[in-house]
């Protein structure tokens, strides 16, 4: 996630070519546009389809749909960066910041939450429903809360600098940018996808089509965020011992976060045809 705006090449940097920068705006352009109409219309249609209080799981995907309404709220301001520089100050930056990390991991946590629902609903469903009400909407505040938790040391670190147009991290050492990205890939990509990968092992053939999709395009879509993160972290490791060989690797790092940013986006454009509208076929 840190791809968005990285300390070293970013979204925001306009040493890039224009072409490249014209481009990532046109793909954010698009994720907004398809996105947003088709996550409202999620909300609309369960919303207006429940004659009753919607079941927990319609109640997850409303908080899917919720975030990734979040997420692309924040591409404007994003796409104006890309072709103007950060012009909008350093509260503005960490405004951004937050609502943009906290819908990534709102996101992330409720695709989990999902997986983990639908293994103790099947597998056992009596510890399930002994959570009740309070229990349930404890869990989705606590998501929620997590997810806040989870955005903190992005905002902290997350301002405008002297002179600069772009909204980026500062780390105050090497050391500190190592621990944030080792603990965004640690929670935010390893942890759930290891509960997705045993919540639905243990369905075994139940729910093929959809566990399927869902597992690849989780995969597919935030593997390649973390593996640039693995690069940076190695590049800023090797500083020291082997400056020319980190030079490479960051190098590297730079031209690949370029291509990989947008595919948070894109996870916010697909969420709607692979929870909600397969929602009554499959989740029901």
């Amino acid at each position: 996630m840190d791809n968005l705006n990285s300390s070293n090449t970013s979204s925001l940097d306009h040493t890039s070519p224009d072409s490249g920068r014209l481009i990532s705006s046109i793909v954010l352009g698009l994720c907004c546009a398809l996105g947003l109409p088709g996550n409202i219309a999620v909300l609309v249609f369960i919303l207006r389809g429940s004659s009753r209080r919607p079941n927990f799981t319609l109640c997850l995907i409303l908080n899917l749909a919720s975030s990734d309404i979040l997420c692309l709220a924040t591409v404007p301001m994003w796409i104006y960066s890309l072709l103007h520089g950060w012009t909008l100050g350093s509260a503005t930056c960490k405004l951004a910041t937050f609502l943009l990390y906290l819908s990534l991991y709102a996101n992330v946590l409720t695709v989990t939450l999902l997986g983990v629902q639908r293994y103790l609903q099947v597998l056992y469903p009596q510890m399930w429903n002994r959570l009740g009400r309070k229990g349930k909407a404890a869990l989705v505040l606590a998501l929620w809360g997590l997810a806040c938790a989870l955005t903190a040391p992005a905002v902290t670190t997350r301002y405008v600098g002297d002179g600069e147009l772009k909204c980026r991290r500062h780390s105050e050492s090497d050391a500190e940018r190592v621990a944030v990205l080792i603990l965004e890939t640690f929670l935010g990509f390893v942890v759930p996808f290891f509960v997705l990968v045993t919540s639905y092992c243990c369905l075994h053939r139940r729910l093929t089509r959809l566990v399927t999709s869902v597992l690849v395009a989780f995969f597919v879509l935030w593997v390649p965020v973390h593996i640039v993160n693995m690069v940076d972290i190695a590049g800023m490791v090797l500083r020291a011992s082997r400056p020319e060989a980190s030079a490479v690797l960051l190098r590297h790092r730079s031209a690949a976060a370029r291509v990989v940013r947008s595919f948070t986006f894109v996870n916010s454009c697909l969420d709607p045809f692979l929870y909600a509208f397969a929602s009554r076929r499959n989740w029901n």
